[in-house]
């Protein structure tokens, strides 16, 4: 029988250019100029539409004359080798879109078309998250968005898909240190306050934004610290004092909503401290760790191209001349605030610059050619950082690996620092090395298998037994 025809060219062309993942597998773009093919939903830039052509697999692709896209791997789609990763990304997307769609567990599982145990299976390998996790965080997300343009609690709610107000204020709070209503005030609020979770640990969250002392985008203090950021084109300045069981936090006129979500993230909110401890806290081997260092949570940049620049500059050198990178930078292309501290500068403005001024900072010349790469990945899309989460963990991991110079190891550390994923595992670690009295990554890999789906948090415990934090680097 023979196959049914493409729909026209300029028909597919338009497609192409959605990148929706729902076409992979119905057709196949080449691009002449380059002698590649590619899936549909492939991150590369949009080539002219005189330069491509379209096929219905991968066969007749090759026949003329393409070689497959070492980003998207249609190959490796059409074997089957990423269908569960297509199928965790379009399910997400669906629960995204429609929140209140999905009242249960059940209804996810229904729409993925997989058993609940598959549906657990599946969430746990592509979003280091339980499905009940995954819609918690959907749904306070969702209410969020909603109660920023100003919509009642209630009614955000129902939108968010919440049966009842109590789930929804206990879920809300818990995910943001405030009740709904308090959220929704933000907008005009130059200062605002977060309840903390139970046995919060401070120490790590002071000392990962003070490991540069000399810091001209942080200052930390003995009970807090202040924070420089940019977000939606906005230089913004953060102040956090912890008070007890609470984060008194101040920012500029208009801008409650861009810092609660930073403070959000450099807090560690999304970390499931309570969960891991009643796992881990009897552990043979870090038992006693985990006990000293309760309420330990894992620090993240206020977005993750931070984390993503930081790892960069900090490959192959110590901390020491890691942070005098940095500083260098932010000083030279960090936009300045009014109180005198500079943001990290964003990735399009990395991406504009000539690797002669990265050298003139003394960045050799390897890691200002892998900066100012990554920076043009993530500035034209390539690499969409911002919504990462929304990625199958595998999907992200083989987009930043794609990029020159990003190895295992940077790829978890912005898996952990820059986008939150509980289960990351940067093996190559020499401090985690350290820290479990072990010589090589297999060993440290072998160590902390086990600790899954909470390898980020283990991770963190062992850096935080360290007397010098300055050990959390790296062989990537």
């Amino acid at each position: 029988m023979q196959a049914a025809p493409l729909p026209d060219a300029d028909t597919l062309y338009r497609r192409f250019l959605l990148r929706d993942h729902a076409d992979d597998g119905k057709f196949l773009t080449g691009v002449v100029s380059t002698g590649i093919y590619c899936l549909p939903s492939c991150p590369a830039k949009r080539p002219k539409r005189e330069n491509v052509r379209f096929f219905r697999d991968p066969d007749e692709a090759r026949r003329s004359g393409l070689r497959p896209c070492f980003r998207c791997r249609p190959d490796s789609f059409y074997r089957g080798e990423e269908f569960h990763e297509t199928l965790f990304e379009q399910t997400a997307a669906r629960v995204i879109a429609r929140p209140d769609g999905f009242g249960s567990i059940s209804d996810l599982a229904r729409a993925a078309g997989v058993s609940r145990t598959a549906l657990n299976d599946l969430f746990r390998e592509h979003a280091h998250e339980s499905p009940a996790a995954f819609l918690r965080r959907i749904r306070v997300d969702h209410a969020c968005r909603l109660l920023e343009e100003g919509v009642k609690p209630s009614d955000a709610a129902a939108a968010a898909g919440y049966g009842s107000s109590s789930s929804f204020h206990e879920q809300f709070s818990a995910h943001t240190g405030m009740t709904p209503a308090e959220y929704g005030g933000l907008g005009a609020r130059r200062e605002f306050t977060l309840r903390l979770p139970a046995n919060y640990r401070k120490r790590e969250i002071l000392d990962f934004f003070g490991r540069d002392k000399e810091g001209v985008s942080e200052r930390v203090r003995q009970h807090g610290f202040a924070k420089c950021f940019e977000s939606g084109g906005r230089t913004i300045a953060v102040d956090v004092e912890f008070a007890g069981q609470a984060a008194i936090c101040h920012t500029d006129p208009g801008c409650g909503f861009a810092a609660h979500r930073a403070i959000r993230r450099m807090l560690g909110f999304e970390s499931d401290a309570a969960g891991f401890e009643r796992q881990f806290a009897s552990d043979p081997d870090l038992g006693a760790m985990v006990r000293r260092q309760r309420g330990l949570r894992i620090p993240c940049t206020p977005e993750p191209w931070e984390a993503l620049g930081w790892a960069i500059m900090g490959q192959q050198i110590s901390l020491q001349a890691a942070v005098a990178l940095r500083r260098g930078l932010i000083e030279t292309l960090g936009r300045r605030h009014p109180d005198g501290l500079r943001a990290f500068p964003t990735a399009e403005a990395v991406a504009n610059v000539d690797v002669a001024l990265l050298r003139g900072l003394k960045f050799s010349a390897s890691k200002a050619e892998y900066l100012v790469a990554a920076a043009r990945a993530v500035a034209n899309g390539e690499v969409p950082l911002n919504r990462i989460r929304e990625l199958s963990v595998r999907h992200a991991a083989r987009l930043l690996g794609a990029i020159r110079g990003v190895g295992p190891w940077t790829i978890q550390y912005v898996f952990l620092r820059g986008a939150g994923f509980a289960d990351c595992l940067p093996a190559g670690d020499a401090g985690l090395a350290r820290g479990l009295a072990v010589s090589d990554e297999k060993s440290v890999r072998k160590a902390l298998d086990r600790f899954a789906p909470f390898r980020s948090l283990a991770a963190c415990h062992v850096w935080a037994s360290l007397n010098d934090h300055r050990e959390e680097k790296h062989d990537d």
